[in-house]
């Protein structure tokens, strides 16, 4: 066996003792890093909005897209500048989630505290989302309100800058008539939302999902002598046999063959359809 010498072993030993010595101190530092702290935060808001509709929603859009006036900032109460924050945004039927970080950027004229976002850092894939500002020190979320001047007015938060975005989906009563439907009859035309802009060389058409967002079939979409108004046929929805509530989906493909040319959806909405 190999003797050590006592100088040596002291030199172990010693590095030994250091080594514990830094664990344990690395470990004290992450749980410090790792305490939840107290909630700050306690309310937010938009500040601004894309548009409201008919169907008595407001729209709010990110992205550079034709006559949006979105600004990308919050109001939010209680802020505290020691800690960090997000904005997260949830999907209302595929229940994706995306966050991008906040930063301060003013307290205005009504000593409200601003917080803004680079809207261009999202990705969101076609659909509603509701969103959030995650207080990232206290692990506490809080749900954005609409614009005060919405009053109660529910919000869509679309991602019009992704790569597959459309448009959003209405449904309308009539042709002229922009007010939401409460069933749509597969014996009559139904009527929606359309935006000419966003749809330029793509054949339309709409796909029908069951609740669960099973494809179910899908149907042409015909032009109506109005820029905003197209429509499909209730005759054609032969695989719906059974009232009850669907989820539809627009998706328009495009019309010129290529590699490159992406499939656009619009968002997703849920109508009652009535077959008698």
């Amino acid at each position: 066996m190999k003797n050590f010498k006592k100088t040596q072993l002291v030199s172990v030993t010693k590095l030994v003792v250091l080594a514990i010595t830094m664990v344990f101190a690395s470990c004290s530092s992450n749980n410090e890093d790792d305490v939840i702290k107290e909630q700050s935060i306690t309310a937010a808001n938009f500040e601004s909005h894309t548009s409201y509709s008919d169907n008595g929603y407001t729209n709010i859009q990110f992205g550079d897209v034709t006559n949006n006036s979105f600004v990308p900032i919050i109001k939010v109460e209680n802020y505290n500048d020691a800690y960090n924050y997000s904005i997260v945004i949830k999907g209302d039927y595929l229940e994706n989630e995306y966050k991008v970080a906040l930063t301060f950027d003013e307290v205005n004229n009504s000593g409200d505290t601003i917080l803004k976002f680079d809207n261009a850092e999202f990705d969101a894939v076609p659909d509603t989302y509701q969103a959030y500002v995650l207080e990232e020190d206290s692990n506490t979320e809080v749900i954005i309100n609409n614009r005060p001047n919405q009053g109660e007015r529910t919000y869509y938060v679309y991602d019009a800058d992704h790569s597959e975005y459309l448009y959003n989906l209405t449904f309308k009563t009539s042709r002229t008539d922009f007010t939401r439907p409460t069933a749509i009859y597969k014996n009559e035309d139904i009527y929606v939302g359309f935006s000419q802009g966003f749809s330029q060389d793509l054949k339309l058409e709409m796909v029908v999902y069951d609740t669960d967002l099973n494809a179910l079939g899908r149907v042409d979409i015909h032009n109506v002598n109005t820029s905003y108004t197209n429509k499909f046929y209730g005759t054609d929805l032969t695989f719906i046999t059974e009232s009850g509530n669907y989820i539809f989906q627009v998706e328009g493909t495009p019309l010129a063959t290529s590699s490159s040319n992406t499939i656009k959806k619009s968002t997703y909405k849920t109508m009652t359809v009535n077959i008698n």
